[in-house]
């Protein structure tokens, strides 16, 4: 047996390991590679000390002989070299035989040098070799940090190759679909999900990307999932599951459903249930609603409260901010142009009372129309007809129509800036929203129910507002009152690093506000909401976020005088 280790190493040139038994053969080959600039760090004849010196001296690839000295021939090492280090292995055979061959190709080899050999075979053969394995490597460390990227999120992940077998599952993964880490198999049979959720999860498999909605389900244990299907960046026909944790998000909805939701809105303050009763008694009654209040409070929500419990329900709900039309264009966007009426009208256009035809329409800021499109609103609500830009054919329409505005009317009606004809057609009947610095017990639900919802969509860790934090949102004035505060609460989780977020995670114009308007202790912070809501006690606990029990305490601890 001879066995030659190389003294030195190159960092430049690759290093390779010889595993020939015949020593002649052995020094021409280690003189070809050396005179190809490769550096040859050992020679052996064995099998066996083919896999020790591997394991010892990490060459970055073995030229190995097929028949060998020893119990182990040279398919035998080199399977072994394969499984435990993932080197590159070429194989050297004066054999060809179908058998030699097959035995040798189910290692996985990188190559094959027939004896004898050409130098410039053998160059080319270890190049590619080399450069194949390069990439392997690469491809791995890329696989091995999707992996880790994967597993360190907090939305579950689920691995499917083409076969549909399950290859991978990150951490939360596991704890959504309380599995092992070493499941595997079928993702079908693996996964504890209901058939008629396989069934559509199939469904959607072959659909293209854009076209795959997420699903809703729960688990075998009553878990409450929403499940996301990709397509997996590495194979074309692999699928990655994305998983998100949706149980908080159903509890709350079933609570806000019995007690403080109505349609897409979140109250329980008086003022919101008056709200809620005006929709209702209305919705059915076909006439004209005026929705006044500031920006953010929910004049949208409200007309489509009204649309979705009348009668009009499964026709179109057409949504338009008439703050947002140029006066020039104003006319064909509501009434719809004809074909060359104007420049740039290529085609005729059915405008927003068109499409909204025996459905609602809902004119948001309907304060900003001119005086002359003022004009041909009343006279459209007036005979329930429109003409289209460029026409003279009347058109007959069935819509009803809900108004909002921000603006006192009333004052622009005194100065000459909105027709009073208009005012009274708009508004046969009207509902006034509070700001939200009016009912500021509804402050800690719509945090709740936005906090849910944005941990549900980004299944992020935090679970709620600190204590200082919190009484910094019930405190502010919030001038843009509901759209605010959602705003808020997703800046705050976003800025978030821990698991409470605390004052410093606040919009800036929350955090900083107005000192003397602001309670900086716990005694201020009740007295501030005892007087807020008027000595009651159950409406200041709900402004503070807490029980009515702990208030009682707390007034008693304090030595707080109601």
């Amino acid at each position: 047996m001879h066995s030659v280790v190389a003294k030195r190493a190159s960092a430049n040139k690759p290093r390779l390991l010889v595993v020939e038994d015949e020593a002649v053969v052995a020094i021409d080959i280690r003189g070809h590679l050396e005179r190809l600039g490769y550096e040859v760090v050992a020679v052996t004849d064995t099998g066996e000390e083919a896999c020790r010196l591997a394991a010892e001296l990490t060459p970055d690839l073995v030229l190995m002989d097929i028949q060998l000295r020893g119990a182990m021939d040279g398919v035998e090492a080199g399977l072994q070299i394969r499984r435990q280090l993932s080197l590159p292995v070429i194989y050297l055979t004066a054999y060809a035989d179908e058998e030699t061959l097959g035995r040798a190709k189910a290692t996985g080899p990188h190559g094959y040098v027939l004896k004898p050999f050409d130098e410039r075979d053998l160059h080319v053969t270890l190049e590619v070799a080399l450069h194949k394995h390069q990439l392997e490597r690469r491809l791995e460390e890329s696989h091995q940090q999707l992996l880790a990227v994967l597993d360190a999120l907090s939305v579950g992940a689920v691995l499917v190759d083409d076969g549909g077998d399950i290859g991978f599952l990150n951490g939360a993964a596991r704890q959504m679909l309380d599995l092992p880490a070493s499941a595997a198999g079928s993702w079908q049979r693996a996964l504890p999900l209901p058939e008629t959720t396989q069934e559509e999860l199939e469904a959607l498999w072959l659909r293209p990307a854009g076209q795959r909605q997420a699903l809703r389900t729960e688990t075998v244990g009553g878990r409450a999932l929403e499940i996301e299907l990709a397509d997996d960046p590495r194979a074309p026909d692999g699928r990655i599951l994305f998983v998100r944790d949706v149980s908080e998000l159903r509890d709350l909805r079933l609570l806000l459903d019995k007690r403080f939701a109505f349609e897409n809105m979140v109250g329980e303050s008086e003022a919101m249930q008056r709200v809620f009763q005006l929709v209702r008694d209305l919705a059915p009654v076909d006439v004209a609603v005026l929705v006044r209040g500031e920006t953010g409070t929910g004049k949208e929500l409200v007309a489509n409260a009204i649309h979705n419990r009348s009668e009009r329900r499964d026709g179109p709900f057409v949504a338009v901010n008439c703050g947002g039309l140029s006066d020039d264009l104003a006319a064909s966007h509501l009434f719809g142009h004809k074909r060359g009426s104007f420049t740039g009208a290529i085609a005729d256009h059915a405008g927003y009372f068109e499409t909204a035809d025996r459905g609602t329409l809902f004119l948001d800021e309907i304060g900003e129309l001119s005086p002359k499109l003022q004009s041909s609103l009343l006279r459209v609500l007036e005979e329930r007809v429109i003409v289209r830009v460029g026409e003279s054919r009347p058109r007959r329409i069935d819509v009803r129509l809900i108004a909002a505005t921000h603006r006192d009317l009333e004052a622009d009606i005194e100065s000459g800036v909105f027709r009073r004809d208009l005012f009274y057609r708009i508004r046969a009947a009207q509902i006034d929203l509070p700001a939200l610095r009016e009912r500021r017990e509804d402050i800690p639900l719509l945090v709740r129910s936005f906090l849910t919802a944005y941990r549900a969509r980004q299944a992020t860790a935090v679970e709620g507002f600190g204590a200082a934090a919190a009484g910094h949102l019930l405190t502010h004035d919030w001038p843009g009152n509901v759209r605010e505060l959602k705003h808020a609460v997703e800046f705050s989780v976003i800025r978030c690093r821990g698991r409470q977020i605390d004052v410093a995670d606040l919009p800036p114009e929350v955090a900083e506000g107005p000192a003397e308007s602001r309670p900086t202790s716990e005694p201020d912070q009740i007295r501030a909401a005892l007087r807020e809501s008027g000595g009651n006690r159950k409406k200041a606990a709900a402004i503070l976020g807490l029980s009515r029990t702990t208030l009682y305490r707390r007034l008693k601890q304090l030595g707080i005088d109601e």
